[in-house]
């Protein structure tokens, strides 16, 4: 029996999954780890080592369900852009800098300008490093490299320090923007690509983890997790897109040309040949749900509650509308002032419409993104939903109303540790094609309708929602200088 591993580094939990050749998962396990808030200075931070223990924990726990010596390749996924400093002997300088941390937007905006580009949106990676050089410089004078989470987890797996890309026009930096920043190159460490052996594992991990020795470790998507959904979730296809629910929302989609619209991330596909990866960010999403469920439910109360609550408000929680832009926004608007509102609030609301607001307010979002692509020509066919959202029934029902497409989910929901596993099933040799095992292994659960009706409502609620943030823009701007 040959079994591959996949180990995801998610914002707030680690994930180590086990699946056999044919895709089948043979356990999961999960280790949650802190993440410091500071909401006067916009910070997000993590510590690295947590990172650590939490990934030697589920390690262990998983190898309880199989024979470690079965264990064939390992790849490790991760959250990002979130900046990693390494000291000489690979030990965490501080903190990680989180992707969703705003500090640092004047390195962003003078990287933007000096570059010509559009966005001064903190979704990069090197700003981040310009932020901790400039603020923080005794820290700073002990960074001998900076890399994303998975490059530390493959550094502590194998003892080599590598910068994982998924290919040579998808990575987390560029020599120019190197240059730009004036940060020294030697900082930035050599890069590998996704499927390429990093190295294996070392007698160090082995004593650690309980894995045993010289076990390849393969590269993953360097810190482009969406990656990992769309292999495992059947998106690599024209015209079909992507949802990726978690804290943040992500919509990815296939198409044959490039818009040339740099409200969005467009690149040639790294699997695909002659297609290119169309993609757009939403902020706080998920972490929207925890918020206000942290709130008015309770930090220990379930999600099953909320999702019940959210039911009993009509479509269109009687003409409510929520934006999600708790810390910023993304796509299509690039700005880290922006911030959550609800708009419409009256006395006739209730708990109920509040919370089904907040589902469609993400809806909204993920549908304005799918009418800009309409705009340059690219329709979409269907939507594939991945992660934690995917498992709510009256999210999926309100995604598919609100754009009226199909929506679509599997049996493995959260698939960023199936895609792993397929990628270090690539890189041992045993799959021939990331791709075609993808597509043969992604088997479909539910497939979620339109309902006319609720589309009516929806369609004209939509451009009410895409106004608002025009309209407030100023406003947003004028309220983060107080």
């Amino acid at each position: 029996m040959q079994y591959f591993l996949g180990i995801e580094v998610g914002t707030t939990r680690v994930k180590t999954a086990i699946y056999d050749i044919e895709g089948n998962q043979i356990t999961e396990e999960t280790s949650s780890h802190v993440v410091f808030y500071d909401k006067k200075q916009n910070s997000a931070e993590s510590p690295v080592l947590n990172w650590w223990f939490s990934v030697k924990k589920t390690i262990r726990k998983a190898l309880l369900k199989v024979d470690p010596k079965n264990i064939k390749a390992i790849c490790v996924g991760s959250h990002g852009p979130s900046l990693v400093a390494l000291d000489k002997k690979f030990n965490p300088v501080g903190n990680s800098i989180l992707w969703m941390d705003r500090r640092g937007s004047n390195e962003a905006e003078f990287l933007s300008k000096k570059l010509g580009l559009k966005s001064n949106d903190l979704a990069w990676f090197i700003p981040r490093a310009m932020y901790l050089r400039n603020n923080s410089p005794e820290s700073y004078k002990k960074v001998r490299y900076f890399v994303q989470p998975l490059d530390y987890i493959n550094c502590k797996l194998t003892g080599i320090i590598r910068t994982s890309i998924v290919s040579d026009t998808i990575k987390i930096w560029n020599e120019k923007t190197i240059a730009a920043s004036s940060l020294p190159r030697e900082l930035f460490p050599k890069e590998i690509k996704m499927g390429e052996t990093l190295g294996t594992t070392s007698k160090y991990t082995s004593e650690e983890t309980g894995l045993p020795l010289g076990v390849p470790v393969i590269a993953g998507t360097g810190g482009a997790d969406f990656l990992e959904v769309l292999i495992s979730s059947g998106s690599l296809k024209k015209g079909i897109v992507c949802d990726r629910g978690g804290s943040s929302q992500g919509v990815n989609m296939c198409w044959d040309t490039l818009f040339g619209d740099k409200r969005f991330f467009e690149a040639p596909h790294p699997l695909l040949k002659g297609l290119y990866h169309i993609s757009g960010l939403m902020a706080t999403t998920g972490k929207a749900l925890h918020w206000y469920k942290n709130l008015y439910y309770g930090k220990g109360a379930g999600f099953e509650k909320f999702f019940e609550d959210a039911s009993k408000s009509p479509p269109g929680s009687k003409r409510l509308i929520f934006l999600p832009y708790l810390t910023g926004e993304r796509t299509p608007w690039w700005d880290p002032n922006a911030r959550g509102v609800f708009f419409g609030l009256s006395l006739e609301h209730t708990k109920h419409d509040i919370v089904r607001a907040i589902l469609e307010g993400t809806g909204f979002g993920i549908n304005h993104m799918l009418r800009l692509f309409k705009q340059h020509g690219a329709a979409a066919s269907e939507i594939r939903v991945c992660g934690g959202q995917a498992k709510s029934p009256l999210w999926n029902q309100i995604k598919a109303d609100i754009t009226n497409l199909p929506v679509v989910t599997n049996k493995v929901t959260d698939g960023s540790t199936l895609g792993l596993a397929i990628i270090a099933g690539f890189g041992a040799g045993v799959y021939k094609d990331i791709v075609s095992s993808g597509r043969e292994i992604v088997k479909v659960a539910q497939v979620y309708e339109p309902n006319e009706s609720s589309h009516r409502i929806y369609s004209q609620m939509q451009p009410i929602y895409e106004n608002l943030y025009p309209l407030l823009k100023t406003q947003f701007k004028k309220l983060s200088s107080i």
